[in-house]
């Protein structure tokens, strides 16, 4: 059954408007004090539940993934997400061999949301010896069958408008004892001030869901999972016992993984 747009999708709440953005507004445009692509007419309007929290725009609703990938996740993608090619998977793959050190040759890993790939590439030179990659717009690769003890999600949340599948999907790929891994930046304390505003909020870049701890974790516990936020970006849940968890909880180091805190950068010149 379709979920109506003024409800929750994550609880069934009520939702009311969050404000507008145009369809060309990126987060690049918080990181370089400008705009990245022209205003556009296309409005993008975004509600928030009154209850969870949760805040999410229907526009994508209807798209395809060939929509998607023409409008969204085309040559122009970088100049919305920088970091994307490069920068941020490479830290991340710093990250995650500091944090699994001995154990990262013997996990098995997958990275859902993969994008070309290149965080499982750069781990492998830290020792990974079963790393997996999938993406449905980046990597040439299916959605694996098989389980494994690492499920990473990196900046993928907030991509997915049916939120429920994504994780039924992420959830179901995890091995008993395994962990999920995932990285959304979650809402500052002036959400319902700044709305569409939220420099997180930026449909050029295919961003649409935005979580409170309250509506992610409903979502994970739905699924048999406990959700524990190391950041207010990083997050990992598990179902039970994970020789894993220990080490998120212990690491020394930390991670930004957007590259920016949740009230975001400083916002962009209007001209």
């Amino acid at each position: 059954m379709t979920t109506p747009t003024n409800c929750c999708s994550v609880c069934g709440g009520v939702t009311k408007s969050a404000g507008v953005v145009d369809f060309n507004k990126s987060g690049a445009d918080w990181f370089e004090g400008q705009r990245q692509f022209p205003v556009s007419d296309e409005v993008v309007g975004f509600r928030r539940c009154g209850a969870c929290g949760f805040m999410f725009t229907p526009y994508f609703d209807d798209w395809s993934e060939a929509d998607f990938k023409a409008r969204v996740y085309n040559a122009d993608y970088v100049l919305a997400d920088p970091p994307f090619l490069v920068e941020r998977p490479t830290r991340l793959a710093a990250y995650l061999s500091g944090v699994l050190g001995d154990a990262l040759g013997e996990v098995s890993l997958l990275d859902f949301g993969a994008g070309e790939g290149r965080m499982v590439d750069e781990l492998r030179g830290f020792g990974l010896v079963h790393g997996t990659v999938y993406d449905p717009y980046h990597a040439d690769s299916p959605l694996p069958e098989s389980r494994h003890e690492l499920v990473t999600a990196f900046e993928v949340v907030e991509h997915v408008p049916d939120q429920g599948a994504l994780f039924d999907q992420l959830c179901g790929l995890v091995a008993p004892g395994g962990l999920l891994l995932l990285s959304t930046l979650l809402q500052p304390e002036d959400i319902d001030t700044i709305g569409a505003a939220w420099w997180y909020a930026c449909p050029r870049n295919g961003h649409l869901a935005f979580h409170t701890a309250d509506s992610l974790a409903s979502l994970l516990e739905t699924r048999g999972f406990k959700l524990l936020s190391l950041s207010t970006e990083l997050h990992i849940a598990s179902r039970g016992p994970s020789r894993l968890l220990r080490l998120f909880q212990e690491a020394e180091q930390s991670l930004e993984v957007s590259g920016a805190s949740a009230s975001g950068p400083s916002p962009p010149r209007a001209d």
